[in-house]
């Protein structure tokens, strides 16, 4: 099965929880677009691992993020808070 500009499904991978999620052949950016960067904490859902938000000091990141999101390889996020996930 192919996704947006022939990313492909290729397997399933095992969260902590038990529960499988898909897997491309093609890594997917997930981006948070906020006045307050260290507010957000992102959890590893199969590994456990836990990120802090901080501000990104790269010189060309609009510019790179511009090509991502014209190239469609960029995901999106949900709320999950009061949802069965």
């Amino acid at each position: 099965m192919f996704h947006k500009k022939g990313i492909k499904k290729i397997n399933k991978r095992t969260l902590r929880d038990g529960s499988k999620v898909d897997s491309y052949d093609k890594p997917i950016d997930l981006i948070i677009h906020t006045k307050a960067p260290a507010k957000w904490k992102l959890i590893d859902l199969e590994t456990g691992q836990e990120y802090i938000g901080s501000e990104i000091p790269h010189g060309t990141f609009a510019e790179v993020l511009r090509n991502k999101v014209m190239n469609g390889v960029i995901g999106s996020w949900f709320k999950t808070k009061g949802r069965d996930i």
